[in-house]
C-alpha cells in the first residue's frame, strides 16, 4: 500500500512545472503620448490601455505615470505631464521619479490618410533611446494590431539588453569508444605504445655496451669446494704426521728381522703418499673456492691441478680470465 503511494507521489513531483525564474521582471513606466492634431483622444486612451495589458501579458511590470505624479506637488506634476516626451531630460525625470528600468511612450499620429502606430523605449537613468518600432499607414481599426506588431519587436530587444541570459559553458561531447571487431580464429594486431611525435623509441643496446652483471650463483656455492678442501687437507695432514712417526720409529727402534722393518717402512711411505695427496687436493679445493668468491670477472676458466711424485707433490693453476 505504501509503495504505490510513493510511486504516485514521485510521478506527481516529476510532472510538476518547474519554478519560475527568480530574476526580477523589467519595470516599465508607461508614459502618455503627445496628443497631436488629427488623432482622437479616445483612440489614444484605448491604445494606452491596450499597450499596458500586452506588457503585463509578456511578463513586464507596468507602472502608470498617474501613480507616480499623484504624490508630487501640483506645480511639479503639471510640468512633468506637459514636458516633451521626446526630450531626454523629460524621460529621465519620469524614470527617476518612477524608479523603473525603462520608460515607454505610445506613439499614435496621422500618416497621410491613415495613422502611424508604434512604441518607443528609453532608458530611465538618462533618457537615452533604447529601441523603437512603428507601423505606418494603418486604419483606425488596425491601430491595435499595429501596436501588437511593434511590441513583438520592442519587448524581446529590451529584455535582451536588460536581462541577458547567462551563457552556458560549452559542453564537450563524450568520445565514443570503438569496440574492435574480433573474428574468431584470426590473430588480432596488438596496438603499440603511444609515442610522442619526434621521440624515437628505445632501441636494443649492443652486447658490447651491456655491462657485465655478476650472478650471485658462483659466490653462493664457493663454500662447497672450500669446505671439502679443508677436510681433505686435515685428513692428509693426519696421514702425513703418521708417516713422520713411522720414520721416527724406523730410525730409533731395532727390529728382530728385516721383514718387520720393511713393513714399518712401507706403512710410512703409504701414509706419506696419502697425506701428500690429501693436502694437495685439499689445497686445490680451497684455492678453487677462493677463486670462485674473490674473482668478479666476466669470463673465468681456471683449472687447478695437483702433481704427485714419490718425493712429494705440487699444486698449479691454469686458465684464462678477463
Amino acid at each position: 500500500m505504501l509503495i504505490p503511494f510513493l510511486a504516485a507521489l514521485t510521478l506527481v513531483v516529476a510532472q510538476a512545472p518547474a519554478p519560475a525564474s527568480s530574476a526580477k521582471p523589467v519595470t516599465v513606466l508607461l508614459a502618455p503620448t503627445d496628443v497631436t492634431r488629427g488623432t482622437p483622444r479616445y483612440l489614444v486612451g484605448t491604445a494606452q490601455e491596450h499597450v499596458a495589458e500586452q506588457l503585463k501579458a509578456r511578463g513586464l511590470e507596468v507602472i502608470r505615470v498617474e501613480d507616480v505624479t499623484r504624490t508630487l506637488p501640483k506645480k511639479k506634476r503639471t510640468a512633468m505631464m506637459r514636458c516633451n516626451r521626446t526630450q531626454p531630460s523629460c524621460i529621465a525625470s519620469l524614470g527617476v521619479a518612477a524608479k523603473t528600468d525603462v520608460v515607454m511612450v505610445t506613439e499614435i499620429g496621422p500618416y497621410l490618410n491613415a495613422y502611424k502606430a508604434g512604441v518607443r523605449v528609453y532608458t530611465a537613468q538618462d533618457g537615452a533611446p533604447l529601441v523603437e518600432e512603428s507601423v505606418p499607414g494603418v486604419s483606425e481599426d488596425q491601430v491595435l494590431d499595429a501596436l501588437n506588431k511593434s511590441l513583438d519587436v520592442v519587448v524581446p530587444r529590451t529584455l535582451r539588453v536588460l536581462r541577458p541570459e547567462p551563457v552556458a559553458p560549452p559542453v564537450t561531447p563524450p568520445v565514443a569508444q570503438q569496440t574492435p571487431n574480433v573474428t574468431p580464429g584470426v590473430k588480432q594486431p596488438v596496438p603499440g605504445p603511444d609515442l610522442t611525435p619526434g621521440v624515437q623509441p628505445p632501441t636494443e643496446l649492443g652486447l658490447t655496451d651491456t655491462p657485465a652483471v655478476e650472478t650471485p650463483g658462483r659466490r653462493k656455492w664457493a663454500w662447497v669446494p672450500a669446505a671439502g678442501g679443508v677436510v681433505l687437507a686435515g685428513v692428509g695432514t693426519v696421514f702425513f704426521v703418521q708417516s713422520r712417526g713411522k720414520l721416527s720409529d724406523l730410525n730409533n727402534n731395532e727390529y728382530p728381522n728385516l721383514q718387520d722393518a720393511e713393513k714399518v717402512r712401507d706403512s710410512g711411505k703409504r701414509s706419506q703418499t696419502i697425506g701428500a695427496v690429501g693436502i694437495g687436493v685439499g689445497a686445490a679445493a680451497i684455492a678453487a673456492g677462493a677463486l670462485m668468491y674473490f674473482l668478479p670477472v666476466k669470463q673465468t676458466n681456471v683449472q687447478p691441478s695437483v702433481t704427485l711424485t714419490p718425493q712429494g707433490g705440487g699444486l698449479s693453476f691454469a686458465g684464462t680470465w678477463q
